[in-house]
């Protein structure tokens, strides 16, 4: 595995006007994860799908995409955008049950962010109430959830950054690594930086106030 990638920033598909500012993860980055992970015809969820990066390039990879994703409108725009709109199920990864999805090979996915000083609970989009504390026990919690629905020998990549903000690191990428890695065997991290335009109007070349992003790799050891 290697431990640092350059790649460009870029997808095959514009989102609608109302969501242009989103940061998305690049399709570059999901197809080199699932294409060392995943064989054709291999499942790859999403347990955050959001605007659906890994479902798109999952089909388009000739993978069977599922993906779990909390808003509403989200969901409706992955739909459409899939020819297996049913595999992708409205709701909260908190509540992922076994009977949801059939096992998958690869998750790949990018949790919602928050610092240490933010209030706002990510897991209901930023709209409830919550501390990093809860927010971290939450993150063990959805990949536990995940555990159920991922195959033996599967492998789990996150996308994540550390974050600046207001003069103050919060080690996001660290902390999420650690808690994950009660969940799954930790394989490694991937070191990855950008080519090509940033998202607009963001600190950092990709954002975060860093110019660069890291993918956890990790093994469902279980047998």
């Amino acid at each position: 595995m290697d431990t640092y990638l350059a790649l460009e920033y870029g997808h095959r598909e514009e989102l609608p006007d109302e969501y242009v500012n989103e940061v998305r993860t690049p399709d570059a980055l999901v197809a080199h994860f699932v294409k060392a992970f995943t064989d054709p015809g291999d499942r790859v969820i999403d347990i955050f799908a959001g605007y659906g990066t890994t479902l798109t390039v999952a089909e388009h990879l000739d993978r069977v995409p599922f993906g779990i994703e909390y808003e509403a409108d989200r969901v409706a725009h992955i739909q459409d955008r899939i020819s297996t709109p049913t595999h992708v199920r409205h709701g909260s990864v908190l509540d992922l049950e076994p009977s949801w999805f059939p096992p998958c090979e690869c998750c790949f996915t990018s949790p919602p962010f928050m610092t240490q000083t933010m209030e706002e609970n990510p897991f209901e989009n930023y709209a409830g109430r919550s501390t990093y504390e809860e927010y971290l026990a939450d993150i063990e919690t959805a990949f536990t959830r995940l555990g159920s629905v991922l195959a033996p020998g599967g492998h789990v990549v996150v996308d994540v950054a550390n974050m600046k903000h207001d003069g103050t690191v919060t080690p996001l990428a660290w902390d999420i690594a650690d808690r994950v890695s009660n969940v799954f065997e930790f394989e490694g991290e991937v070191v990855v930086t950008w080519e090509g335009e940033s998202p607009i109007g963001r600190d950092g070349r990709f954002g975060y106030g860093y110019d660069h992003t890291y993918c956890h790799v990790f093994r469902n050891s279980e047998p």
